[in-house]
C-alpha cells in the first residue's frame, strides 16, 4: 500500500461571505501568499480566524525579525519557535516560505539554500549542508509549493534539487553523500557526492530514504518506508527496500 502526505487543495479559499469572519480570513491569507484547504460551513469564522492567528502570527513576527539576516527574502517569511539557522546569508527564501518549530538549518555551502515560494518545511526539520568549514556541500534547491513533512532529514553533500509541487510525508531522509569503500573497508574520510534530483510532482510516503545518486522522474510515487538506491523513470510507482517498480521495469 502506497502512502504519502494527503493532498492539499492549492486553489483559493471558497468560504461563503455570509459566514461572519471568513471573508476577512480569506483576504488576509491571500495577502500573505499562504493558501489553505476549503473549510466546511460547520466551522465558525471565529474558530478559523483563531486557528490561523495562533499558527501564523508568532511565526510571521519571528520570520520578519530574522529576515534581515538572510541572503534574500520575500515577505512574509514564517519561522517557528526555537528554529536555528546557521550561515543565514546563504539562505534565500521566496514568498510565504514556512519553517516549522525546532528545526535546524545549516546553510553553509558552495551555492546556498534556495526555497521557492510557498515551500513548507514542517517542524523538527534537519538540513545540513556542511559538517566542517573545509568541506562545504554544493547546495539545496526546493521548488514552489513543495511540502516536506515533520522530522525530515536532508544531508547536502552533493547538490539536492527538489521540484515543484512535491509532497513528502514525515521522517523522509535525503542523503547526497556516500562513504568510499576500498578493499572491503569503509573510509571515514573519503566520500562520493553525486547528488539527488526529485522532479516535479513526486510523492514520498512516511519514512522514505533517498540515497546519493538517485534521480526520480516527474510524478513518481514512493511507498512508505522505502529505501531508494537507484533512479526511476517519470510516473513510476515504487516501494520496498531496496525500492523496486511496482508496475514493471521502468527504471531510469
Amino acid at each position: 500500500m502506497l502512502s504519502a502526505h494527503p493532498s492539499r487543495d492549492r486553489g483559493s479559499i471558497d468560504w461563503p461571505d455570509r459566514v461572519r469572519g471568513r471573508g476577512f480570513v480569506s483576504k488576509a491569507l491571500a495577502l500573505t501568499g499562504r493558501r489553505s484547504e476549503r473549510q466546511g460551513d460547520e466551522v465558525s469564522g471565529r474558530t478559523i480566524a483563531g486557528w490561523y492567528f495562533r499558527k501564523g502570527a508568532g511565526p510571521a513576527v519571528r520570520g520578519t525579525l530574522r529576515a534581515v539576516t538572510l541572503g534574500a527574502v520575500r515577505w512574509p517569511f514564517f519561522m517557528g519557535k526555537r528554529t536555528k539557522i546557521l550561515y543565514a546569508r546563504q539562505l534565500h527564501v521566496g514568498r510565504a516560505v514556512q519553517i516549522g518549530f525546532d528545526s535546524y538549518l545549516n546553510a553553509f555551502s558552495e551555492e546556498g539554500v534556495h526555497l521557492a515560494a510557498n515551500v513548507t518545511l514542517r517542524e523538527h526539520a534537519w538540513v545540513q549542508c556542511s559538517s566542517h568549514p573545509s568541506d562545504p556541500g554544493v547546495g539545496l534547491w526546493i521548488g514552489q509549493d513543495t511540502y516536506i513533512g515533520p522530522y525530515s532529514v536532508i544531508g547536502v553533500g552533493g547538490p539536492i534539487r527538489i521540484g515543484r509541487a512535491c509532497q513528502f510525508g514525515a521522517h523522509v531522509t535525503l542523503i547526497a553523500e556516500n562513504h568510499a569503500v576500498a578493499d572491503g573497508t569503509v573510509s571515514a574520510e573519503q566520500v562520493t557526492r553525486q547528488g539527488i534530483v526529485i522532479n516535479d510532482g513526486c510523492w514520498l510516503g512516511h519514512g522514505v530514504t533517498i540515497l546519493d545518486g538517485v534521480t526520480l522522474g516527474e510524478g513518481c510515487v514512493v511507498g512508505a518506508a522505502s529505501v531508494v538506491t537507484h533512479s526511476f523513470a517519470p510516473g513510476s510507482r515504487i516501494a520496498g527496500s531496496p525500492a523496486r517498480n511496482l508496475d514493471g521495469p521502468r527504471e531510469g
